[in-house]
């Protein structure tokens, strides 16, 4: 089995079992758009200067889950990184974001990480498989909590977790104490630096939420 992405994996762990975010989660919404951000930044098919979004390069077949938010990059281009946001998390309809779970779970569902389920009004639902979220979750665990290699995608899993409130569900309150002051050891390194400044970015898109829903 190749390699879940960490959009993929983002989805499992934030997911609930109903297969769907609940109306109140909206840091979860705008957690799966940052992941899927970072995966075209790591994988060099965006770049972020000046606190905008350029296409750089097509988008590779294994990355088709996430077309929907490489199109509208593409066509807004150079795109400020708030924009991007409410166009998947805050309009009324929530098409953008419904179509990116909808490509995330699809592809889950084909290789076996998720179940495909009927929802309301003939809409699709994703039931994340246990052993693959379980698999995520270990992955955090071995690399963050012991003493294994680090790796971009674990660390920027383990920082939208806890932007989106979900480290609670998997860890101990001891646990994730130690993953968030692992990530304050990060951001002060210069070891996964491009993770390191989208932590941060992360947490100034979340300031810019707090005062646009205020």
């Amino acid at each position: 089995m190749a390699p879940r992405t960490l959009t993929q994996e983002y989805f499992l762990c934030s997911i609930g079992q109903k297969g769907k975010y609940s109306s109140m989660d909206m840091e979860k919404g705008v957690c799966l758009v940052a992941a899927g951000l970072l995966e075209l930044l790591m994988e060099d098919v965006i770049v972020l200067h000046d606190g905008k979004f350029t296409c750089i390069a097509a988008l590779p077949a294994d990355r088709q889950p996430l077309a929907v938010l490489y199109a509208y990059i593409q066509s807004k281009q150079p795109v400020k990184a708030e924009k991007v946001l409410e166009a998947f998390s805050f309009t009324l309809t929530d098409k953008n974001l419904r179509a990116l779970m909808q490509g995330v779970g699809e592809s889950l569902a084909r290789t076996g990480g998720a179940k495909k389920a009927r929802g309301l009004f003939g809409g699709a639902r994703y039931l994340p498989d246990p052993a693959e979220k379980d698999r995520a979750v270990q992955r955090i665990r071995a690399e963050l909590l012991e003493d294994g290699p680090l790796t971009d995608d674990v660390v920027a899993l383990t920082a939208l977790l806890h932007k989106s409130g979900d480290l609670k569900r998997y860890f101990s309150p001891y646990e994730k104490k130690a993953l968030k002051d692992r990530l304050k050891e990060i951001k002060n390194t210069t070891e996964n630096q491009l993770v390191s400044q989208m932590v941060e970015y992360i947490e100034l898109l979340f300031s810019m939420i707090v005062i646009a829903a205020s």
